[in-house]
């Protein structure tokens, strides 16, 4: 039986090694950390089928000095990280330009129309349906310029195939009474869905691995060994090294400096998010909601009421600023009048963002046997079962039901 090892054992990397599983590899999981506590444990656990329109939006570049002042916005950039930070960002704000978005879009669309199917039978093998909720994530707006800001993005994401339903602020409190009265407008978005708990999840997809004979590592994968373009083996920190015939890469913001090592650039920033669960809410929410104006979602997770989101641009070693968590908790008062916060637990992670938003899908012409499945940046949990579709394709030489061309780790190069 061939052997292949995963390095990293985040929701895209589990994924993926569940998926080669079932194409007769024998699996390592090489994982850092916590099982479950990576980038997705810290977010609003949706399958974001509609979220395709690209974080940077025309007139960026005018907003960064904005973005330095004011660090209690939705999306701020560290003053202290944005001199290092200042090439990945331009190439950032050259993707703001129409026909960029929208190819971006298009893009995107391709892969997160997949999603929710994937997601299904994924689950299904597992045994786990139970922990994917398919209710339609409201999206609630204060008046006509909250409204106006998003009508482009809306536009996009309804001509590409999003399903979205413009509706009153009256209607969204009818059909979630925990939302306040008092919103102007809302959106429905009916292709959009949500899990009960984002760490559960990975947890479940971890146990159906190693119930299946898989194998995980805990340990921090630093370099390799290699024989020309094949690699031959991953080298941990602690001195081990663990020899495999293939490999995926899907360490997060990992992936960055490890594929230095393979001679292969990526283009990959962590973007800080943060999340609260709120074990005794004193709130009977049932569907995801979104504060547009906040920047932030609240799930109705089990056992908990998580308010999750924020994007904040800080270099890799960047210690979590955990007043931006604070602040999100106190805007969620505003969305749910009645909301209780004393029983806190706040959590943050660091997504693997691309400077065109796309993620890094598949293999590099420079080597023989290494498949990238990173940089989803917000869409890690919605586009995991997708990408392990993809890259057990890949390696298995089949054709995908896409072309995966516009995600190639090499498009960095040259």
């Amino acid at each position: 039986m061939p052997e292949l090892v995963v390095i990293g054992g985040g929701v895209v990397g589990i994924s993926c090694a569940l998926a080669l599983q079932a194409e007769r590899f024998d699996v390592t999981v090489i994982e850092p950390g916590p099982v479950g506590e990576g980038a997705s444990w810290a977010s609003c656990g949706c399958i974001a089928v509609g979220e395709i329109v690209p974080l940077s939006q025309p007139g960026m570049l005018a907003k960064v000095p904005g973005l330095l002042m004011h660090p209690k916005a939705p999306l701020t950039l560290r003053p202290s990280s944005a001199l290092r930070l200042t090439p990945w960002f331009a190439r950032f704000v050259a993707n703001a330009r129409p026909l960029k978005m929208r190819a971006i879009a298009a893009d995107l669309a391709r892969l997160t129309f997949l999603a929710t199917a994937d997601f299904k039978a994924q689950l299904a093998d597992i045994g786990r349906s139970e922990l994917l909720v398919e209710r339609p994530v409201i999206k609630l707006f204060d008046g006509d310029d909250d409204r106006a800001n998003m009508a482009a993005a809306f536009d996009l994401a309804r001509e590409l195939g999003c399903s979205i339903e413009e509706v009153s602020g009256g209607d969204a409190h009818d059909i979630d009474p925990a939302i306040a009265p008092d919103f102007k407008y809302a959106a429905l978005l009916r292709d959009w869905s949500f899990v009960t708990e984002p760490k559960r999840l990975v947890e479940a997809l971890h146990e159906a691995f190693l119930n299946r004979g898989g194998t995980v590592i805990s340990g921090s994968a630093v370099g390799f060994d290699r024989n020309g373009r094949q690699i031959t083996a991953v080298k941990l920190q602690d001195g081990r090294t663990i020899a495999a015939d293939e490999f995926v890469l899907a360490a997060g913001t990992r992936s960055r400096d490890l594929a230095a090592e393979l001679g292969v650039p990526l283009q990959i920033e962590g973007v800080i998010g943060y999340s609260t669960a709120l074990k005794n809410s004193g709130v009977d929410l049932s569907h995801t909601v979104f504060y547009a104006k906040g920047g932030f979602g609240i799930t109705p997770y089990d056992g908990a009421l998580a308010v999750a989101g924020t994007i904040e641009f800080a270099g890799a070693e960047a210690l979590p600023n955990w007043n931006r968590a604070d602040i999100l908790v106190e805007k969620a008062r505003r969305v749910l009048p009645g909301l209780q916060t004393g029983s806190a637990e706040r959590r943050f992670g660091r997504r693997p963002l691309t400077p065109d938003t796309r993620p890094i899908i598949g293999r590099s012409g420079r080597l023989a046997n290494v498949t990238f499945a990173t940089g989803h940046g917000q869409l890690g949990l919605t586009l995991g079962s997708t990408t392990a579709r993809l890259v057990a394709d890949e390696i298995a030489n089949r054709q995908s039901p896409i072309d995966i061309q516009a995600f190639s780790p090499d498009r960095f190069s040259g």
